[in-house]
């Protein structure tokens, strides 16, 4: 490493490529454990292939601890170098392989707000840079347990779903919103503050996202309990608007603000808690596919995902 604590690309000169591989799968999973499932190895592996990294750059890139390992400092300006390296790795593979390996369908399962805000812009730039490549979208399915059905019964090839996800799938993070509150403009609670119970109703959402959210908040000491319950979140915005209750849902799902609502974080003692992550999933064997891989690449690209105007408003972020 340079005296300056910057890193040169010489500095990489006596490592492979498979570690910088297990680094970013630890970092990305925040444990050796769910690092080791995804690249099918043991943990003494990886840990083995970490330490000679470590020893080879001279710096530790992990911090571990009971809740998981995380980049230090310097882990980070490795993992940025590392995914450069990674992306070449990857665009030679294809070089090598020819056109002709992306021409393939690839369907994707996701939530109705992912294929209306997120997928158009993606597809896009995979048009120009894998024309022979199609993509298919199903934004139909509302439940993570469907889209891991698809999945299994081979309906999907990729997933794009809430966490938790269940075991047997290789996955990739991706983005995440936020519940939140959707009031009224007539009801105007001050920002950290609760809808009194005995002014309005509250119209819950049916998905099991939903239901953690609801769980979440009850843990934390906040009595609700839904009048009603809607599969829709539109029409439950639109209720909202017409005065009828307020709710908690997700922010890409009413994204654009509807102007008869207003907007209010969840009052948590955490904003990390009222937090919807998604992950981008496949079974292990589809995640291997070329074609697989190159979508899944444009759909991790954080410059693609920022120009969104879902991004650019700071709806969707990056953990």
């Amino acid at each position: 490493m340079a005296d300056n604590g910057r890193l040169d690309m010489k500095d990489f000169d006596g490592m492979k490529l498979n570690q910088l591989k297990m680094l970013v799968a630890v970092a990305e999973h925040g444990g050796f454990s769910a690092a080791a499932a995804e690249l099918g190895c043991t943990q003494s592996r990886i840990s083995h292939a970490i330490a000679e990294l470590e020893g080879e750059l001279g710096a530790t890139l992990l911090a571990r601890g009971p809740g998981g390992s995380l980049p230090t400092e310097a882990g980070r300006r490795v993992l940025a170098k590392a995914h450069q390296m990674l992306r070449l790795e990857a665009g030679l593979v294809e070089a090598a392989r020819g056109a002709e390996a992306l021409d393939a369908t690839v369907r994707i399962a996701c939530f109705r707000s992912v294929g209306t805000h997120l997928l158009p812009h993606v597809l896009e730039v995979l048009a120009r840079s894998h024309p022979a490549l199609r993509v298919e979208i199903d934004d139909s399915i509302e439940e993570r347990q469907g889209i891991e059905h698809a999945l299994r019964e081979g309906l999907a090839d990729i997933g794009i779903a809430q966490l938790p996800l269940a075991p047997g799938l290789a996955s990739r993070p991706y983005l995440h919103d936020d519940y939140v509150l959707v009031l009224p403009t007539s009801l105007a609670p001050q920002p950290g503050s609760w809808p009194a119970g005995d002014t309005l109703p509250l119209i819950g959402l049916a998905c099991s996202g939903a239901a953690g959210m609801l769980a979440r908040c009850r843990a934390a000491g906040l009595d609700l309990a839904p009048s009603r319950t809607l599969a829709n979140d539109t029409s439950i915005a639109a209720m909202v608007g017409r005065g009828m209750g307020y709710a908690i849902l997700p922010r890409l799902s009413i994204f654009p603000e509807p102007r008869d609502v207003r907007i209010l974080p969840l009052p948590l003692p955490e904003p990390a808690l009222a937090r919807r992550r998604f992950a981008i999933a496949a079974l292990p064997a589809q995640m291997r596919r070329p074609g697989v891989r190159a979508v899944v690449r444009a759909l991790r690209d954080r410059r693609l995902a920022a120009a969104t105007p879902a991004g650019q408003a700071g709806i969707v972020a990056w953990d």
